[in-house]
This record gives structure tokens, C-alpha cells and sequence, in this order.
């Protein structure tokens, strides 16, 4: 009976102490998305939020800067995106970006796959992946999904040239499904 109860108090001290970590940790990724009222910030500096914006829409947690276009890859072989047009273009640009294939010599396999900034590639992936289901299931039409993919797709190969994205990979990497990585990307702008 004494075992029961001391495990039970064991559990919920558990629970207590990740309900504290998670808490803090919410905590810094709060503080560390402030607005940085320091010019000549190049990447991820947060607007200010005034209560009128905030009725409207939420101010971006993130900016990127394009530097005058989007970036495009020119690749030897394009793969057709199921959203097709301007979609699989951006598409072939960010898979050119992200992935690596080179030569392994042990093993079963004969090639590997390297992935620039793993936690933006996958939660692309998983956007995307969420976004098929979704023009599947008729919850989207075809042109939010071709808006919410070409915005998605245009963010993530604008970070790929962004040398310090890490509180943004670290925001891709905690969004779990789909739908979370929508929301994320949601909230990043690109500016000129």
C-alpha cells in the first residue's frame, strides 16, 4: 500500500517538474522573440505589436529579408508537384536546397542523402504531406492550398541562404503536425 502511494507522489512530482520546464522554456522563447528595436537586423527580428494590428492579425514572429527576389535552382531532372505550375518549380528549388546526395562506400547502399537545416525540410514535408490530405478530404481548394504551399515553399528557400535561422529551426522542430507548421510559417514575412 506504502509502494502505491510513494509511486503515486513519485508521478505527479514528475508531471509537476515538466509542467515547470515547459513552462520556462515557454517563457524564453517568448522573451527571445521580443522586438528588437536595433537597426540593420538582417533576419528574425519580430515587429512591434500595437492592440490594433493584434485585432487583425498577429504581427510576424518572424522577417526574412529576400534581398530583391526569391531564389530559384535550375535542377537537371524537375519533379511534378501535385499542385503543379508554379508550385513544382518552387518545389524542385527547395528540394535542390535542402537535400545532398553523395557516394557511400560501406553498407548495402551505394548512395546517402545529407539535408541542409533538417527541422525546416521536415517540417516543410509535413506541411505538405497535411495540405495533400486536406485538398483530398475538400477541407482546402486548390487555390489556398497553392497560396499556403508557394508561401511556405518561398519562406523556406529564403531561409535556406539565412545564416542564423536557429530560433526559427527550433520553432520548425517543436511543430508536431502539419496544421502547427502552417501556423508557423504563417507568421513569418518576407520583406525586400
Amino acid at each position: 500500500m506504502k509502494m502505491k502511494t510513494i509511486l503515486k507522489m513519485k508521478k505527479t512530482m514528475f508531471i509537476a517538474l515538466l509542467l515547470c520546464t515547459a513552462t520556462a522554456a515557454t517563457a524564453q522563447d517568448l522573451a527571445a522573440n521580443l522586438p528588437a528595436a536595433q537597426p540593420g537586423m538582417t533576419t528574425e527580428t519580430a515587429e512591434p505589436v500595437n492592440e490594433a494590428s493584434n485585432a487583425k492579425a498577429a504581427a510576424p514572429l518572424f522577417v526574412f529579408h529576400t534581398n530583391g527576389s526569391i531564389p530559384e535552382a535550375k535542377t537537371a531532372f524537375e519533379e511534378d508537384h501535385y499542385l503543379g505550375g508554379e508550385v513544382s518549380k518552387k518545389w524542385n528549388t527547395f528540394l535542390a536546397n535542402y537535400t545532398r546526395e553523395y557516394s557511400v562506400s560501406v553498407g548495402l547502399s551505394n548512395q546517402g542523402y545529407e539535408y541542409a537545416k533538417p527541422a525546416v525540410f521536415n517540417a516543410v514535408n509535413r506541411a505538405n504531406k497535411y495540405i495533400k490530405k486536406a485538398l483530398k478530404k475538400k477541407e482546402i481548394t486548390k487555390a489556398e492550398a497553392v497560396k499556403e504551399l508557394s508561401h511556405m515553399l518561398d519562406c523556406a528557400n529564403v531561409i535556406f541562404y539565412e545564416p542564423e535561422t536557429s530560433k526559427f529551426e527550433n520553432a520548425a522542430k517543436a511543430a508536431k503536425t502539419g496544421e502547427e507548421v502552417v501556423e508557423l510559417f504563417n507568421k513569418v514575412k518576407l520583406v525586400d
